[in-house]
Protein backbone atom coordinates (compact mmCIF):
# COMPACT_ATOMS: atom_id res chain seq x y z
CA UNK A 1 0.00 0.00 0.00
CA UNK A 2 2.85 2.34 0.91
CA UNK A 3 4.46 1.62 -2.49
CA UNK A 4 1.23 2.31 -4.42
CA UNK A 5 0.76 5.69 -2.62
CA UNK A 6 4.34 6.66 -3.41
CA UNK A 7 3.78 5.90 -7.13
CA UNK A 8 0.55 7.94 -7.18
CA UNK A 9 2.29 10.94 -5.65
CA UNK A 10 5.05 10.68 -8.23
CA UNK A 11 2.50 10.49 -11.09
CA UNK A 12 0.55 13.42 -9.59
CA UNK A 13 3.65 15.60 -9.55
CA UNK A 14 4.35 14.75 -13.18
CA UNK A 15 0.79 15.67 -14.27
CA UNK A 16 0.95 18.90 -12.33
CA UNK A 17 4.17 19.85 -14.09
CA UNK A 18 2.66 18.90 -17.46
CA UNK A 19 -0.53 20.84 -16.72
CA UNK A 20 1.47 23.88 -15.71
CA UNK A 21 3.47 23.71 -18.90
CA UNK A 22 0.25 23.47 -20.92
CA UNK A 23 -1.21 26.45 -19.16
CA UNK A 24 1.93 28.47 -19.77
CA UNK A 25 1.92 27.58 -23.48
CA UNK A 26 -1.80 28.40 -23.72
CA UNK A 27 -1.23 31.73 -21.97
CA UNK A 28 1.59 32.62 -24.34
CA UNK A 29 -0.61 31.71 -27.31
CA UNK A 30 -3.59 33.75 -26.05
CA UNK A 31 -1.37 36.77 -25.35
CA UNK A 32 0.13 36.63 -28.83
CA UNK A 33 -3.29 36.21 -30.42
CA UNK A 34 -4.74 39.08 -28.37
CA UNK A 35 -1.93 41.43 -29.37
CA UNK A 36 -2.41 40.62 -33.05
CA UNK A 37 -6.16 41.18 -32.74
CA UNK A 38 -5.78 44.51 -31.00
CA UNK A 39 -3.25 45.72 -33.56
CA UNK A 40 -5.58 44.69 -36.40
CA UNK A 41 -8.51 46.56 -34.84
CA UNK A 42 -6.32 49.59 -34.27
CA UNK A 43 -5.25 49.62 -37.93
CA UNK A 44 -8.89 49.19 -39.02
CA UNK A 45 -9.98 52.26 -37.04
CA UNK A 46 -7.08 54.33 -38.40
CA UNK A 47 -7.92 53.28 -41.96
CA UNK A 48 -11.55 54.27 -41.43
CA UNK A 49 -10.61 57.68 -40.04
CA UNK A 50 -8.27 58.35 -42.94
CA UNK A 51 -11.07 57.35 -45.33
CA UNK A 52 -13.51 59.70 -43.60
CA UNK A 53 -11.06 62.61 -43.86
CA UNK A 54 -10.73 62.00 -47.59
CA UNK A 55 -14.49 61.69 -48.08
CA UNK A 56 -15.46 64.58 -45.80
CA UNK A 57 -12.90 67.42 -45.80
CA UNK A 58 -15.21 69.42 -43.53
CA UNK A 59 -14.86 66.96 -40.62
CA UNK A 60 -12.22 67.48 -37.89
CA UNK A 61 -8.77 66.02 -38.49
CA UNK A 62 -8.23 62.54 -36.90
CA UNK A 63 -5.48 62.29 -34.32
CA UNK A 64 -2.11 61.06 -35.51
CA UNK A 65 -1.23 57.40 -34.94
CA UNK A 66 1.40 58.09 -32.27
CA UNK A 67 -1.29 59.85 -30.15
CA UNK A 68 -3.91 57.20 -30.67
CA UNK A 69 -5.72 55.75 -27.64
CA UNK A 70 -8.82 53.61 -27.56
CA UNK A 71 -9.97 55.56 -24.53
CA UNK A 72 -10.25 58.72 -26.72
CA UNK A 73 -12.70 57.13 -29.18
CA UNK A 74 -16.33 57.89 -28.21
CA UNK A 75 -18.14 56.57 -31.23
CA UNK A 76 -18.62 53.29 -33.08
CA UNK A 77 -18.23 52.64 -36.80
CA UNK A 78 -21.96 51.97 -37.16
CA UNK A 79 -23.19 55.14 -35.37
CA UNK A 80 -20.78 57.78 -36.72
CA UNK A 81 -22.35 61.32 -36.42
CA UNK A 82 -20.83 64.31 -38.20
CA UNK A 83 -21.87 67.00 -35.76
CA UNK A 84 -19.41 69.49 -37.28
CA UNK A 85 -21.12 69.29 -40.66
CA UNK A 86 -24.57 69.46 -39.13
CA UNK A 87 -23.97 72.38 -36.76
CA UNK A 88 -21.57 74.75 -38.46
CA UNK A 89 -22.80 74.57 -42.04
CA UNK A 90 -26.45 74.91 -40.99
CA UNK A 91 -25.56 77.97 -38.89
CA UNK A 92 -23.54 79.57 -41.68
CA UNK A 93 -26.28 79.07 -44.25
CA UNK A 94 -29.08 79.64 -41.70
CA UNK A 95 -30.73 76.41 -42.81
CA UNK A 96 -32.66 73.68 -40.97
CA UNK A 97 -30.14 71.20 -39.47
CA UNK A 98 -29.60 67.92 -41.27
CA UNK A 99 -31.24 65.01 -39.39
CA UNK A 100 -28.21 63.29 -37.87
CA UNK A 101 -30.41 60.78 -36.01
CA UNK A 102 -31.25 59.12 -39.29
CA UNK A 103 -28.90 56.49 -40.69
CA UNK A 104 -27.66 58.77 -43.46
CA UNK A 105 -24.10 58.27 -44.54
CA UNK A 106 -21.62 61.13 -44.93
CA UNK A 107 -22.14 61.07 -48.69
CA UNK A 108 -25.91 61.47 -48.18
CA UNK A 109 -25.28 64.47 -45.91
CA UNK A 110 -23.02 66.10 -48.48
CA UNK A 111 -25.54 65.44 -51.26
CA UNK A 112 -28.34 66.99 -49.19
CA UNK A 113 -26.15 69.97 -48.33
CA UNK A 114 -25.30 70.55 -52.00
CA UNK A 115 -28.99 70.36 -52.89
CA UNK A 116 -29.86 72.96 -50.25
CA UNK A 117 -27.04 75.25 -51.44
CA UNK A 118 -28.22 74.89 -55.06
CA UNK A 119 -31.80 75.68 -54.03
CA UNK A 120 -30.70 78.85 -52.26
CA UNK A 121 -28.46 79.85 -55.17
CA UNK A 122 -31.41 79.31 -57.48
CA UNK A 123 -33.60 81.50 -55.26
CA UNK A 124 -30.96 84.26 -55.22
CA UNK A 125 -30.67 84.07 -59.02
CA UNK A 126 -34.43 84.32 -59.40
CA UNK A 127 -34.53 87.29 -57.01
CA UNK A 128 -31.74 89.00 -58.96
CA UNK A 129 -33.55 88.35 -62.24
CA UNK A 130 -36.76 89.71 -60.73
CA UNK A 131 -34.93 92.84 -59.58
CA UNK A 132 -33.60 93.34 -63.11
CA UNK A 133 -37.10 92.93 -64.50
CA UNK A 134 -38.46 95.40 -61.96
CA UNK A 135 -35.76 97.92 -62.89
CA UNK A 136 -36.56 97.46 -66.58
CA UNK A 137 -40.24 98.04 -65.85
CA UNK A 138 -39.36 101.19 -63.89
CA UNK A 139 -37.24 102.41 -66.81
CA UNK A 140 -40.08 101.69 -69.22
CA UNK A 141 -42.47 103.59 -66.96
CA UNK A 142 -40.09 106.56 -66.77
CA UNK A 143 -39.70 106.49 -70.56
CA UNK A 144 -43.47 106.43 -71.02
CA UNK A 145 -43.85 109.34 -68.60
CA UNK A 146 -41.25 111.29 -70.53
CA UNK A 147 -42.96 110.48 -73.83
CA UNK A 148 -46.34 111.48 -72.43
CA UNK A 149 -45.09 114.76 -70.96
CA UNK A 150 -47.10 117.66 -72.31
CA UNK A 151 -45.58 120.44 -74.36
CA UNK A 152 -44.81 123.49 -72.26
CA UNK A 153 -45.92 127.06 -72.79
CA UNK A 154 -44.72 130.17 -70.94
CA UNK A 155 -47.04 133.20 -71.10
CA UNK A 156 -45.43 136.50 -70.09
CA UNK A 157 -47.59 139.50 -69.23
CA UNK A 158 -45.49 142.63 -69.95
CA UNK A 159 -45.96 146.21 -68.71
CA UNK A 160 -47.05 145.19 -65.21
CA UNK A 161 -47.21 148.47 -63.26
CA UNK A 162 -50.31 148.82 -61.05
CA UNK A 163 -52.39 147.13 -58.39
CA UNK A 164 -55.17 146.70 -60.97
CA UNK A 165 -52.83 144.78 -63.24
CA UNK A 166 -51.87 142.48 -60.37
CA UNK A 167 -55.52 141.82 -59.42
CA UNK A 168 -56.59 141.00 -62.99
CA UNK A 169 -53.69 138.60 -63.45
CA UNK A 170 -54.35 136.79 -60.17
CA UNK A 171 -58.07 136.36 -60.91
CA UNK A 172 -57.32 134.26 -64.00
CA UNK A 173 -55.98 131.48 -61.75
CA UNK A 174 -53.56 130.67 -64.53
CA UNK A 175 -49.84 130.09 -64.29
CA UNK A 176 -48.82 133.40 -65.91
CA UNK A 177 -45.52 135.30 -65.63
CA UNK A 178 -45.76 138.98 -64.66
CA UNK A 179 -42.98 141.22 -65.98
CA UNK A 180 -42.77 144.48 -63.98
CA UNK A 181 -41.42 147.86 -65.02
CA UNK A 182 -38.56 149.10 -62.81
CA UNK A 183 -39.94 151.60 -60.24
CA UNK A 184 -40.11 155.29 -61.24
CA UNK A 185 -42.43 158.22 -60.54
CA UNK A 186 -45.04 156.88 -63.03
CA UNK A 187 -45.28 153.47 -61.32
CA UNK A 188 -43.42 153.65 -58.02
CA UNK A 189 -44.68 150.41 -56.38
CA UNK A 190 -43.75 147.74 -58.91
CA UNK A 191 -41.04 146.28 -56.69
CA UNK A 192 -43.60 145.87 -53.90
CA UNK A 193 -46.13 144.26 -56.24
CA UNK A 194 -43.51 141.74 -57.38
CA UNK A 195 -43.20 140.38 -53.84
CA UNK A 196 -46.68 138.82 -54.19
CA UNK A 197 -45.39 136.35 -56.79
CA UNK A 198 -43.25 133.25 -56.54
CA UNK A 199 -41.84 133.97 -59.96
CA UNK A 200 -41.70 137.22 -61.93
CA UNK A 201 -39.52 139.10 -64.43
CA UNK A 202 -38.39 142.70 -64.97
CA UNK A 203 -39.45 144.56 -68.09
CA UNK A 204 -36.47 146.80 -68.92
CA UNK A 205 -37.18 149.76 -71.28
CA UNK A 206 -34.77 149.90 -74.26
CA UNK A 207 -34.81 152.49 -77.06
CA UNK A 208 -37.15 151.95 -80.02
CA UNK A 209 -36.73 153.13 -83.61
CA UNK A 210 -39.95 155.11 -83.38
CA UNK A 211 -42.06 155.30 -80.23
CA UNK A 212 -43.78 158.38 -78.85
CA UNK A 213 -44.41 157.10 -75.31
CA UNK A 214 -40.96 156.09 -74.18
CA UNK A 215 -40.60 155.09 -70.55
CA UNK A 216 -38.46 157.11 -68.14
CA UNK A 217 -34.83 155.96 -67.85
CA UNK A 218 -34.95 154.11 -71.16
CA UNK A 219 -31.50 152.87 -72.18
CA UNK A 220 -30.08 153.99 -75.55
CA UNK A 221 -27.34 152.52 -77.76
CA UNK A 222 -25.21 155.61 -77.12
CA UNK A 223 -25.21 155.07 -73.34
CA UNK A 224 -21.80 154.15 -71.98
CA UNK A 225 -20.96 151.14 -69.85
CA UNK A 226 -21.21 153.11 -66.61
CA UNK A 227 -24.76 154.28 -67.26
CA UNK A 228 -25.88 150.80 -68.25
CA UNK A 229 -24.17 149.32 -65.20
CA UNK A 230 -25.87 151.81 -62.87
CA UNK A 231 -29.27 151.06 -64.40
CA UNK A 232 -28.85 147.32 -64.04
CA UNK A 233 -27.54 147.75 -60.47
CA UNK A 234 -30.71 149.69 -59.64
CA UNK A 235 -32.84 146.84 -61.00
CA UNK A 236 -30.96 144.32 -58.89
CA UNK A 237 -31.37 146.49 -55.80
CA UNK A 238 -35.12 146.83 -56.30
CA UNK A 239 -35.71 143.20 -57.33
CA UNK A 240 -33.09 141.12 -55.48
CA UNK A 241 -34.77 137.82 -56.44
CA UNK A 242 -35.13 138.49 -60.16
CA UNK A 243 -33.27 136.32 -62.66
CA UNK A 244 -34.84 136.96 -66.06
CA UNK A 245 -35.16 140.38 -67.74
CA UNK A 246 -36.89 141.07 -71.04
CA UNK A 247 -36.95 144.26 -73.11
CA UNK A 248 -39.76 146.79 -73.31
CA UNK A 249 -39.78 148.16 -76.92
CA UNK A 250 -36.05 148.06 -77.86
CA UNK A 251 -36.15 147.77 -81.65
CA UNK A 252 -33.29 150.29 -81.93
CA UNK A 253 -31.22 149.02 -78.99
CA UNK A 254 -31.42 145.25 -79.62
CA UNK A 255 -30.49 145.65 -83.29
CA UNK A 256 -27.24 147.37 -82.28
CA UNK A 257 -24.48 144.84 -81.62
CA UNK A 258 -22.23 147.21 -79.64
CA UNK A 259 -25.11 148.24 -77.38
CA UNK A 260 -26.12 144.64 -76.80
CA UNK A 261 -22.51 143.71 -76.07
CA UNK A 262 -22.45 146.22 -73.21
CA UNK A 263 -25.80 145.04 -71.91
CA UNK A 264 -24.85 141.34 -71.96
CA UNK A 265 -21.55 142.10 -70.26
CA UNK A 266 -23.31 143.85 -67.39
CA UNK A 267 -25.99 141.13 -67.22
CA UNK A 268 -23.28 138.50 -66.93
CA UNK A 269 -21.70 140.35 -64.01
CA UNK A 270 -25.05 140.47 -62.20
CA UNK A 271 -26.10 136.91 -63.05
CA UNK A 272 -29.10 138.04 -65.14
CA UNK A 273 -30.48 136.24 -68.19
CA UNK A 274 -31.83 138.24 -71.13
CA UNK A 275 -35.17 137.26 -72.69
CA UNK A 276 -35.57 138.71 -76.18
CA UNK A 277 -39.05 140.14 -76.74
CA UNK A 278 -38.09 140.24 -80.42
CA UNK A 279 -39.48 143.66 -81.21
CA UNK A 280 -37.35 143.63 -84.35
CA UNK A 281 -36.29 140.86 -86.70
CA UNK A 282 -32.55 141.57 -86.73
CA UNK A 283 -32.02 141.49 -82.96
CA UNK A 284 -28.44 140.70 -81.98
CA UNK A 285 -29.48 138.91 -78.80
CA UNK A 286 -28.82 135.44 -80.19
CA UNK A 287 -25.25 136.31 -81.24
CA UNK A 288 -24.43 137.80 -77.83
CA UNK A 289 -26.11 134.94 -75.94
CA UNK A 290 -23.78 132.48 -77.70
CA UNK A 291 -20.75 134.68 -77.02
CA UNK A 292 -21.52 134.97 -73.30
CA UNK A 293 -22.49 131.32 -72.97
CA UNK A 294 -26.10 132.07 -72.06
CA UNK A 295 -29.26 130.39 -73.33
CA UNK A 296 -31.00 132.23 -76.13
CA UNK A 297 -34.57 132.79 -74.96
CA UNK A 298 -36.99 134.55 -77.30
CA UNK A 299 -40.68 135.26 -77.75
CA UNK A 300 -42.56 133.09 -80.29
CA UNK A 301 -46.00 134.75 -80.41
CA UNK A 302 -47.41 138.19 -79.50
CA UNK A 303 -50.95 137.69 -78.21
CA UNK A 304 -52.62 141.09 -78.32
CA UNK A 305 -51.35 143.31 -81.11
CA UNK A 306 -55.09 143.80 -81.61
CA UNK A 307 -57.33 144.45 -78.61
CA UNK A 308 -59.87 141.87 -79.71
CA UNK A 309 -60.88 138.69 -77.86
CA UNK A 310 -61.31 136.56 -81.00
CA UNK A 311 -57.93 137.68 -82.33
CA UNK A 312 -56.20 137.01 -78.99
CA UNK A 313 -57.77 133.55 -78.72
CA UNK A 314 -56.53 132.75 -82.22
CA UNK A 315 -53.03 133.91 -81.22
CA UNK A 316 -53.22 131.69 -78.16
CA UNK A 317 -54.03 128.73 -80.41
CA UNK A 318 -50.96 129.55 -82.50
CA UNK A 319 -48.85 129.65 -79.34
CA UNK A 320 -50.16 126.24 -78.22
CA UNK A 321 -49.54 124.79 -81.69
CA UNK A 322 -45.99 126.15 -81.59
CA UNK A 323 -45.41 124.60 -78.18
CA UNK A 324 -46.72 121.22 -79.32
CA UNK A 325 -44.55 121.41 -82.42
CA UNK A 326 -41.31 122.41 -80.66
CA UNK A 327 -41.97 121.11 -77.14
CA UNK A 328 -41.76 124.60 -75.65
CA UNK A 329 -42.87 128.10 -76.68
CA UNK A 330 -43.11 131.63 -75.25
CA UNK A 331 -46.07 133.99 -75.75
CA UNK A 332 -46.22 137.64 -74.65
CA UNK A 333 -49.35 139.62 -73.80
CA UNK A 334 -50.20 142.76 -71.84
CA UNK A 335 -52.35 143.53 -68.77
CA UNK A 336 -55.52 144.43 -70.64
CA UNK A 337 -59.06 143.41 -69.83
CA UNK A 338 -59.72 141.61 -73.14
CA UNK A 339 -56.38 139.83 -72.97
CA UNK A 340 -57.25 138.37 -69.57
CA UNK A 341 -60.77 137.47 -70.79
CA UNK A 342 -59.34 135.60 -73.76
CA UNK A 343 -56.92 133.76 -71.47
CA UNK A 344 -59.70 132.63 -69.12
CA UNK A 345 -61.88 131.51 -72.06
CA UNK A 346 -59.02 129.40 -73.42
CA UNK A 347 -58.57 127.15 -70.39
CA UNK A 348 -59.69 124.07 -72.34
CA UNK A 349 -57.09 124.88 -74.98
CA UNK A 350 -54.44 124.90 -72.28
CA UNK A 351 -55.21 121.25 -71.52
CA UNK A 352 -52.95 120.48 -74.48
CA UNK A 353 -49.94 122.08 -72.79
CA UNK A 354 -48.43 122.76 -69.41
CA UNK A 355 -48.14 126.38 -68.41
CA UNK A 356 -44.69 126.92 -66.87
CA UNK A 357 -42.32 129.52 -65.49
CA UNK A 358 -39.01 130.15 -67.21
CA UNK A 359 -37.00 128.91 -64.24
CA UNK A 360 -38.60 125.51 -64.79
CA UNK A 361 -37.02 125.39 -68.24
CA UNK A 362 -33.75 127.29 -67.83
Amino acid sequence: MIKIKTNLKTIGKKYKVLLALCLIVLGIFLFAFGSLFLKKEKNKVLDYNQTMVKKNPLSPAIEQENDFSFNDINFTLENEKLEFLDKNISEILNLNPIDIESNQTTEDNQTLLLEVIEQNASKELKNEEQNILDKNEDNKTQTLVQKNTKARLAIIIDDMASHTHVDMLKKTNLRLIPSFFPPDKRHPYTAEFAKDFDFFMVHLPLAAIKYDKAELNTLHPSDDMQKISERVAFVKEQFPKVKFINNHTGSLFTANKQAMEKLFSVFKQNDFIFVDSRTIGNSKAKILANKYNQPYIARDVFLDNEDNIAYIKNQLKQAVDEAVKKGFAIAIGHPREKTFQALVQSKELFDLVELVYLNEIY
